[in-house]
This record gives structure tokens, sequence and C-alpha cells, in this order.
């Protein structure tokens, strides 16, 4: 009796992890996140010889985008790749129907040592789009953007993050292409939204409503840090992050990230 009871106990264990099945590996080399819009899932990757590889749902390369790089410059992302929801893009910045990209590039001094950091928007055919800081050395990227829709004039806009000189902060803000999807597709990312921002104790999260049950923060490196789950019914959700040590950090809803400071 208790070699059945072991036997069917062995088989019903079989039975709950057999579910979970290894289907790819990227490369060492590889960044990836998940483009999960328009109704296309795709796999993205930053490969250290500054190119960015776009797979299908198959894990089938579907494209290499050689990124323009400025002379001497390499290839940067702040904290885990992909978390910008704007990082990837169709039809934002853009009317035709190829995908964009928002690529950090920086350049660092070999006498002085300092680094200075460009942004860059570029098309999956590797055509630079916009430079944004074309003389990093006295405006150069802060590593932060915003893509949001204006209500007042019905236009969309960008908000760039610079600091002029090393030190004073400045924004620029640019006009973008104004239509009714991307409209929608602006309105629906920017939802998503935290206070206080910096946090010290807990961070409040609004609820999307968006199917997604759970909140995933994730440090600089890319390592998770936090994962809890919520009810649909929550209006917000309460994370605690008092345990956490200082600096940025990148929440997770569904296919929607943002980031915040942990102070």
């Amino acid at each position: 009796m208790k070699k059945i009871l072991l036997s069917l106990a062995v088989i019903a264990t079989s039975c709950v992890f057999g579910q979970i099945n290894l289907e790819h590996s990227f490369a060492d080399n590889e960044d990836v996140f998940v483009y999960n819009k328009d109704n296309s899932t795709l796999y993205v990757s930053k490969t250290s010889d500054n190119k960015i590889k776009i797979y299908n749902s198959n894990y089938t390369l579907q494209k290499t985008v050689n990124v323009p790089m400025p002379a001497n410059h390499g290839m940067f992302y702040s904290g885990y790749f992909g978390a910008n929801s704007f990082f990837m893009s169709k039809h934002i910045f853009n009317t035709d129907d190829k995908y964009e990209f928002m690529v950090e590039t920086y350049f660092q001094d070999t006498v002085t040592g300092n680094i200075t950091y460009k942004l860059l928007l570029i098309n999956e055919d590797g055509n630079l789009i916009k430079d944004f800081h074309p003389n990093p050395s006295s405006k150069q990227s802060s590593e932060n953007f915003e893509v949001y829709h204006d209500n007042v004039n019905n236009t969309n806009k960008l908000i760039v993050h610079n600091w002029v000189n090393g030190s004073t902060n400045q924004f620029d803000v640019y006009a973008l292409s104004t239509s009714t999807l991307t409209s929608k597709e602006i309105q629906l990312q920017n939802k998503l939204a935290a206070f206080p921002n910096p946090a010290n104790k807990v961070l409040n999260i609004i609820n999307l409503g968006n199917g997604a049950s759970k909140v995933q923060v994730y440090d600089t490196a890319g390592k998770l840090v936090i994962n809890k789950t919520f009810s649909s019914n929550d209006s917000k959700i309460s994370v605690d992050v008092e345990t956490l040590t200082k600096g940025i950090y990148i929440y997770k809803i569904g296919d929607f990230s943002s980031k915040f400071i942990k102070n």
C-alpha cells in the first residue's frame, strides 16, 4: 500500500512540474526584453557589439539593427534593459510602419575620465532620425525622457531631460505626429504612475486595470528584488521598499514599466 501511495505521489509531482518546459535560451552576451504590443510578441536584445536583434515569437532572428554609433561611443542602457515603455515603439515618432528605438550612447574621455551621454532616435533599418545631443560636452542626456499626450492642445509630445555643463537640469519639449491610434497608446502607457517618488518606506502604484495581477521590481542590474501579487479590485498597490538600498529601480505591471528612486 505504501509503495502504491509513493508511486502516486511521484506521478502527481511529475504532473505538477512537468508543465514548465524550457523553450529557449538566448546567448550569454544578449540582454533581452519582451515587446508585447501591436498584436505581436517579439524578443529584443542588445548585444555587446552595439547591435539590436529582433526575434519573433518562435525565437527566430527576424532582424538585426546596426546602431549608427557616433565615433568612439558605446551603447548604454540605464538600469533594466527596455524599462522605458517607449524604448521600442511604432508610429510614435514616425508615421511609417518601421520600429523605432530610443538609444543611449556614451563617450569616455581617456584623459579626464569624464563620461558624456547622447540620446538617439533610430529606426529598424539603422537610420538616424534624430540626435538629441549633437554637442554632449555642453548639453548631454540625463537618461530620462517621456512621451505623453497634451490633452489641452490634442497633440503628442516628447520631453527630454538634459544635463547642461554637467550639473544643471534642463528640459526640451518636442512636438510629435498625432493620430487617434498613437494618442490612445500613449495615454494607456502613461497611466502607469507611482507615489511618492522618491520613496522611503512604501511605494504606492496605481492599478492599471490591464488584467495583470502582480508587480515586479528590478534593480539596475536587472535582478528581480520584489514580486508582489495584488487583486484586480485594488485601486492602488502598496509595495514595501524600506529594505531596498538607495538607488534607481524599475517597477513593472504586465507589459508596462517605469522607474522610481529609493531614498
